[in-house]
């Protein structure tokens, strides 16, 4: 893991996942185009907690809209989550990296948070597609545990987000912004 945090604790890696992470909204917005206007977003799905919750989505998307979502999950939502948790992850490691000293437990423990929200948004991902696989027969546990990822993964990802602003706000304080060369 250290290896890992020092590779990725430069400024070219985060320009690249940065750009990843862009071009994967792009395309969901362009895919998100196949869901009726007014109906449940993909938050909405990834949140349902129940079989009927779940049902009732993917009623509203109709045919277009649940092809959609496949197809935006198997082209683009298997490698977003690289994408984001890279550029989370080599945030967190260039503002907390010292330069010449081993990162503290606490800097790995926070620098892996990001790969672990895209962890849990492939198990998520997953489960979603074999839930469509059949929608006349939800499974409410499959569901359930596939909410739960989410709902873990988002406060993930927020959790990260705080972090790379503390992290920003604590080289403003000591004024060290900018003066970091990677």
């Amino acid at each position: 893991m250290e290896r890992l945090y020092r590779r990725v604790a430069r400024v070219p890696v985060v320009w690249f996942s940065l750009f990843l992470t862009v071009l994967a909204f792009v395309a969901f917005a362009v895919l998100d185009r196949g869901r009726p206007l007014g109906a449940p977003g993909v938050v909405a799905l990834e949140l349902a907690f129940s079989a009927d919750a779940f049902r009732n989505i993917i009623a509203q998307w109709g045919d277009a809209g649940v092809q959609a979502y496949r197809v935006s999950t198997l082209c683009f939502d298997y490698w977003f989550p690289v994408a984001y948790a890279l550029l989370l992850a080599s945030l967190i490691a260039l503002l907390a990296a010292r330069s010449g000293r081993v990162p503290a437990r606490l800097r790995l423990s926070l620098f892996a948070l990001p790969f672990l929200a895209a962890l849990l948004d492939w198990i998520e991902n997953t489960l979603h597609l074999i839930l469509l696989r059949d929608p006349r027969h939800i499974s409410t546990p499959v569901v359930f545990i596939a909410s739960v990822a989410a709902a873990i993964k988002w406060g993930l990802i927020a959790l990260s987000v705080l972090v790379i602003i503390f992290l920003m706000l604590r080289e403003l304080t000591r004024g060290h912004w900018g003066t970091k060369t990677r």
